[in-house]
């Protein structure tokens, strides 16, 4: 018990002195430059009517060259090695705050919540039509991730915990040259929680996590297709 209270503790006095000794010297990016934002958007995706009204947290898109031709966004996920992100290379600082997380989650009960999932998840929302065409089983689970639908072009997961409700948008635009992968996340407002807990891991899930996804889909991506069977470089990106 002591343990425990000195690990939520500690872990609470990290957290509250990074919020106000690291974060006020970091300046804010916007989620995407208007270019990038507006070529998602412009995308058909179901996402954007099914996630209407919830804020795009962040929005990454990555340049993948060569390729099959008309790949669908599960090849395109397994191809950059996005159903194995306990691959992805983070340096020691990100993974002493992920073992953090996890410590302080176990402690508070933050994690285990199937009561929750089951009464807000947007599973129920999808038609039995959409379900039927989807081409991975909705209510999959992938590491701490759910699969709420996977079409040709998009695939959307779900994480809910008791301190964020958030979705993360996978989708692919084929271009002539190869594909461009964007990677959305949105982050609903659960209750009092989220904003404090989104206040102080997006500072490290923007210029670290997401950083280290792009670069391991990068490389993933190039093994598996070598630059030099790929096309000329994608253009107006």
């Amino acid at each position: 018990m002591r343990l425990t209270k000195a690990i939520v503790i500690g872990g609470t006095g990290l957290l509250a002195g990074y919020l106000l000794l690291v974060r006020p010297r970091l300046k804010g990016t916007p989620v995407a430059d208007r270019e990038v934002l507006d070529g998602y958007m412009e995308l058909p995706l179901k996402a954007h009517s099914f996630l209407r009204g919830i804020p795009i947290h962040s929005l990454d898109p990555a340049e993948l060259r060569g390729g099959r031709p008309d790949m669908n966004v599960v090849e395109v996920y397994r191809a950059t090695g996005l159903e194995d992100l306990g691959e992805v290379q983070l340096g020691p600082a990100t993974k002493i705050l992920f073992s953090l997380r996890s410590a302080i989650g176990r402690a508070m009960g933050w994690d285990e919540v199937p009561e929750l999932v089951s009464s807000i998840s947007y599973l129920s929302r999808l038609t039995p039509e959409e379900k039927s065409r989807s081409l991975v089983p909705p209510g999959e689970v992938r590491g701490i991730s759910r699969v709420l639908y996977c079409f040709k072009q998009e695939m959307l997961l779900e994480i809910i915990n008791k301190t964020v409700h958030c979705f993360w948008c996978i989708a692919v635009e084929n271009r002539p040259s190869g594909y461009l992968l964007y990677n959305a996340v949105y982050v609903k407002n659960l209750n009092w929680r989220t904003p404090i807990y989104m206040t102080l891991v997006s500072p490290v899930l923007k210029w670290v996590i997401y950083p280290a996804i792009g670069r391991s889909i990068k490389k993933n991506w190039e093994t598996t297709f070598p630059q030099r069977d790929a096309l000329p470089p994608l253009k107006g990106i």
